[in-house]
């Protein structure tokens, strides 16, 4: 039997300087000096489990969210009150900035699984941008990132149903990669209704485009859990889809 030392059996606590998704959250971008600062404020392993709101459409403005594990969708409503998918937020990524504009969020952020995020207070935001000067600049980068991707979504909308589907699970592996989690095979944690919401198609076509996708060896699902098999294919069918094509479901 091997003896364990107390100093071996104590846990290294998780600061903003040794996160493993450092570079991916916040302090991307910040100068170590900086990172610091940043963790003083920061309130970590806040958690929310399956179906609860981190922040609700209307509320306050809270904060910025940085997810550390699990998953979420944000969400909006119409004038008829039917629920709208606008994004769902991985692991490393940061939400909260719908609220940024008016300090009232204007969506409804809901954890698809349990979730572990940290949390910069949006009473702490302003004392920590006097603290360290890369801040402000960093939280505008990341807010027009998440424009930007709200402009190829967009784009994306005219295109086929088959290249949407297809678009949607490259991204989301290639998300994963650069988090490194594995890109070939991952847990869909939203379901088929969900990715027809955020995709403008019925969650009936989304299902059966994954049917299609499978009967070509092109992706194999187990309950939710996701495998490509033929990532290239993937990639060429969502190229090669010309927009707004007969296969285009509704």
């Amino acid at each position: 039997m091997i003896s364990l030392s107390p100093a071996s059996t104590i846990k290294t606590a998780v600061t903003c300087a040794n996160c493993n998704l450092d570079n991916l959250c916040i302090p991307k971008g910040l100068p170590r000096s900086e990172v610091g600062e940043l963790g003083l404020l920061v309130s970590r392993n806040n958690m929310c489990q399956k179906g609860g709101a981190i922040y609700h459409a209307g509320s306050p403005f809270r904060g910025i969210i940085a997810l550390r594990s699990g998953s979420v969708k944000l969400v909006s409503l119409d004038s008829e009150g039917n629920e709208l998918v606008v994004d769902f937020i991985l692991p490393g990524e940061l939400l909260g900035f719908d609220g940024l504009a008016n300090d009232r969020h204007n969506c409804t952020a809901i954890a698809l699984e349990t979730v572990n995020y940290c949390h910069l207070p949006a009473a702490k935001i302003e004392i920590l941008a006097t603290q360290t000067p890369g801040l402000s600049h960093v939280l505008l980068q990341r807010s027009c990132s998440q424009f930007d991707a709200q402009v190829q979504k967009m784009m994306l909308h005219r295109r086929s149903a088959d290249a949407r589907v297809a678009c949607f699970i490259l991204h989301i592996s290639d998300r994963l990669k650069q988090r490194g989690y594995a890109e070939m095979e991952f847990r869909l944690s939203m379901s088929r209704e969900e990715i027809g919401n955020y995709l403008g198609i019925a969650h009936e076509t989304v299902s059966r485009i994954i049917h299609l996708f499978q009967d070509r060896d092109l992706i194999e699902i187990k309950s939710k859990q996701l495998k490509i098999k033929n990532k290239k294919e993937l990639f060429d069918l969502f190229a090669t889809t010309t927009p707004n094509s007969p296969s285009q479901g509704t």
